[in-house]
């Protein structure tokens, strides 16, 4: 596990859970005398050509915290990464399809946050940042990969609601859509977000609704949020709000170890 930049709190988020194996990226300047960085580089180098003008160009891309954390993930030189407040979801994304190989399905990099309600429950939420409005295809996609996700942290098993936005006429055609994909999986069409069927992988119509709802009820019901966890491209990637607090940093990084942890752990 790697977490980066350490200087944002996110360090001491991460010493605070004890984990047995734990990397703290710390200032650029120490990155030369890394023997990893002409690796990464030489990563930034193959899978983007036109992006990086020589070596030392590669070099100093590589430098970077953000970038240099998820290149030791696409290089299985950590088993996953968590960006500290101050990366946004959007360039956490674009480092992912940068680094890491394109999803085997053709899915777009998404992102799925977990709201912590009191009591310990909790509730997946997609794509509350990336997407733009998400078409019929994507949504159902985003919706197998927000359970499967779910399913990870074993706090019950994933049922899935697809919200309705304002010109949605049939949600119903999602549910279908998605129940050949993952019959096993409870799913159902919600117009009016009322959530009777005990659903906790919620998929929005699109990111500024997701968003809206996660920091509304963030706001008001005194829930954590953990995530963003970047879904689609192998390996794991993961950040935190701009705000996030201590515990909301904690829990995202154990969060991301759970991901990368062998299945049945």
């Amino acid at each position: 596990m790697v977490v980066a930049p350490g200087d944002t709190g996110l360090g001491a988020a991460a010493e605070s859970l004890g984990l047995g194996s734990l990397e703290i990226i710390g200032p650029e300047e120490t990155r030369a005398r890394d023997p990893r960085h002409a690796a990464v580089a030489e990563l930034l180098r193959s899978r983007r050509p036109g992006r990086v003008r020589d070596g030392i160009h590669a070099l100093d891309l590589a430098a970077d915290p953000v970038r240099f954390a998820a290149g030791l993930v696409a290089l299985g030189q950590a088993d996953a990464m968590v960006a500290g407040p101050g990366v946004t979801a959007g360039t956490l994304a674009e480092t992912a399809e940068w680094v890491l190989p394109p999803p085997p399905d053709g899915m777009a990099v998404r992102a799925v946050h977990w709201l912590v309600l009191p009591g310990g429950r909790l509730i997946a939420l997609a794509d509350c940042q990336l997407a733009g409005r998400l078409d019929p295809g994507e949504r159902v996609k985003m919706g197998v990969a927000a359970a499967a996700a779910h399913a990870r942290l074993g706090n019950g098993p994933p049922r899935v609601a697809f919200l309705a936005g304002p010109d949605d006429d049939s949600p119903e055609n999602l549910v279908a859509a998605f129940a050949a994909l993952r019959p096993d999986v409870p799913a159902t069409g919600d117009r009016r977000m009322r959530l009777r069927d005990g659903a906790n992988v919620l998929i929005f119509p699109g990111g500024e609704s997701g968003h809206l709802a996660l920091r509304t009820a963030r706001d008001l019901s005194g829930a954590r949020v953990l995530g963003p966890l970047l879904v689609g491209p192998p390996g794991v990637m993961a950040g935190v709000a701009e705000d996030a607090e201590f515990d909301e940093m904690a829990g995202t990084i154990a969060l991301a170890a759970l991901m990368a942890a062998p299945a049945g752990t």
